[in-house]
């Protein structure tokens, strides 16, 4: 199922302390062999909720850790499983890295403290860049609106196997309380897939999606805040700010017409 499971044991216990799960709930995503499953155990988490999809591995799991009582495991698909997962002290997983934007988002929707993912390089780079930064793009506002995210350490693709095409990253997350509605993610799609033009080419080469002719979209992105800036300029905040500025424009017209 994709997966590629990592060995090295220093980094498994390093997962664990990084995470601080002593005496806390802990939901792990993709228990795969048990390996970190038994590292969050040892290192004292009061309850384990082990989540893996594939059900031969599953079946594993369960007779390995049959005689544990803080260690259930569950046999699902973490993003079904995450819709009613209730709440958790402490999230951790080594994540299939072809689903990662899926488990990030299922996570903006969930309640927890902390959460310790361990996320192809590249990816990690892009979720804390900042405005202005080569990689700072969607994925970057999306990450920092709904968490604090933090670069805790790297993982080399040689402590896996089989070894992936690239390295990895442990990102600790920290919800911020603030999140994304339809509009706003819609709008930060929308603009970001332009993000290197300014904000008034961006939004004209984006008018399909606003439902707006090329008259009107030259007329808002002349007088729109920020019109002159690049996109991958503005902080998080201030694609915000523009997102509700052309949310009361689509209001407003809506009205008139």
């Amino acid at each position: 199922m994709g997966q590629c499971f990592l060995e090295d044991a220093q980094v498994l216990k390093m997962e664990a302390r990084l995470a601080d799960v002593a005496g806390k709930s802990v939901l792990e995503i993709g228990a795969g062999d048990g390996r970190l499953t038994i590292e969050l155990h040892r290192a004292g988490a009061k309850n384990i909720v082990a989540i893996e999809k594939d059900r031969k591995l599953a079946k594993e799991l369960r007779m390995r850790f049959s005689s544990y009582k803080t260690i259930k495991i569950v046999q699902a698909d973490f993003l079904e499983y995450a819709k009613d997962a209730g709440k958790f002290e402490r999230i951790v997983g080594n994540i299939p890295y072809y689903i990662t934007s899926q488990i990030l988002f299922s996570l903006a929707k969930m309640e927890f403290g902390k959460a310790l993912l361990c996320v192809q390089k590249e990816f990690a780079q892009k979720m804390v860049a900042e405005a202005g930064e080569r990689n700072y793009g969607r994925l970057s506002v999306t990450s920092q609106v709904n968490f604090n995210a933090q670069i805790v350490g790297f993982v080399s693709r040689d402590k896996f196997a089989p070894s992936p095409k690239v390295d990895s990253a442990l990102v600790l997350l920290e919800k911020t309380g603030r999140g994304l509605d339809e509009y706003e993610s819609g709008f930060i799609a929308a603009v970001f897939a332009h993000k290197n033009k300014s904000v008034h080419a961006a939004l004209f080469d984006a008018r399909s999606y606003f439902g707006k002719s090329k008259v009107q979209m030259r007329e808002i992105g002349a007088s729109i805040k920020y019109n002159a800036r690049r996109v991958n300029s503005l902080s998080k905040d201030e694609v915000l700010e523009l997102a509700e500025e052309m949310r009361g424009i689509h209001e407003r017209g809506r009205q008139s017409s």
